[in-house]
């Protein structure tokens, strides 16, 4: 009888141990990938609202993966971040998702460079991409900017190049009706040469750490306003922008006044088609099963979010998110039905 007892107590100390083991097994994710200890993710200058949320992102990434480091590098604009991502010596880049996708089609001002072999991990805030300015200049319409000091020109980021060409055009003007026409390092010595009178207007994505400098420093930054027609014009020269309308203070922008007719887009997480599977899969579940926890960094951080708009019609999503898209029920077959035709259209002009 004790010997059964005994037996019995051995079995069911097994079987408790097997439980757990079973528990620990089932809570903890099996990463199959060669996962690097080390990513780097670029970004533009600090302080702009994308370089706060992937900082935000990286303290998900890094506790509920692998990664123990995620290296935010400022670096510049897509023509400096794509060939490195090319050569793998760049991991992922946030960037506006609609001139990514000229760069995947390798048009516009990325024909030299020819289609890129990039895709989209998830799409997150929105912005709107605005001329800035302030009272003392008079500048309040796309009309005004004539015969002005203008800085429209970013380092090896030609959506500045196209965005300042279009809202130009949509009043009847190029950049030679401008005084000048002039290229900025960061929106940081933009807003400084602004602010102290330097140039009467600058282009640049709405940043609210530095809209709230401005607004302290000469009492509102304004948006120079596009009228509707205007508005539908620049959209219907640039895929993949939007026209949005602006409510005062809203909390991305720090803007004190409306802004109707805003032109708008969606900022993407990029990474190259080759990238693993099973990482670009691990990154994006560790960004939307934990939005919670970095929403705070920023207020355009709450928007990486399901709740929002992860997958945007733009550059072909990599395999590893379509994969967790799917598992939330978020790919749809209008997506993959995109994703296809976007993948035969590069391959065509790849066969050129």
């Amino acid at each position: 009888m004790e010997k059964r007892r005994a037996v019995n107590r051995t079995t069911l100390t097994r079987m408790g141990v097997l439980v757990i083991l079973v528990s620990i097994f089932i809570a903890c994710p099996s990463w199959g990938a060669e996962w690097p200890k080390q990513v780097t993710v670029i970004s533009p200058a600090p302080g702009a609202s994308v370089h706060m949320v992937q900082v935000g992102v990286g303290q998900v990434v890094q506790k509920y993966t692998p990664i123990e480091d995620w290296i935010v590098q400022p670096l510049g604009g897509p023509k400096l971040w794509l060939p490195l991502m090319a050569q793998g010596k760049a991991d992922f880049a946030n960037h506006n998702a609609a001139d990514i996708l000229n760069a995947f089609l390798g048009r516009g001002l990325y024909s030299k460079m020819g289609p890129q072999n990039v895709r989209t991990v998830a799409a997150g805030h929105d912005y709107m991409f605005m001329f800035w300015t302030i009272e003392s200049t008079g500048i309040r319409s796309i009309n005004d900017l004539k015969g002005k000091v203008v800085y429209n020109k970013f380092k090896a980021n030609p959506m500045f190049d196209e965005m300042s060409k279009h809202q130009l055009g949509s009043a009847g003007l190029t950049v030679k009706d401008l005084k000048a026409s002039m290229a900025f390092p960061n929106i940081k010595e933009g807003i400084r040469d602004l602010v102290e009178g330097r140039v009467g207007a600058v282009l640049y994505p709405v940043v609210p750490t530095f809209v709230m400098q401005v607004n302290e420093a000469k009492g509102e930054c304004l948006f120079v306003q596009l009228t509707k027609t205007q508005a539908e014009y620049v959209v219907g020269k640039m895929e993949g922008y939007f026209i949005q309308d602006i409510a005062a203070n809203d909390p991305r922008f720090r803007n004190k006044s409306p802004v109707p007719n805003a032109i708008g887009y969606q900022n993407a997480m990029f990474t190259s088609a080759k990238a693993d599977p099973d990482v670009v899969y691990g990154v994006v579940k560790a960004i939307f099963d934990h939005t919670d926890e970095f929403a705070g960094t920023h207020p355009a951080a709450k928007y990486w979010s399901l709740k929002h708009r992860p997958v945007a019609n733009a550059v072909p999503y990599h395999e590893g998110s379509i994969r967790y898209f799917k598992e939330k029920g978020l790919w749809t077959k209008e997506a993959q039905a995109y994703q296809d035709k976007m993948l035969k259209k590069q391959g065509a002009l790849l066969k050129k």
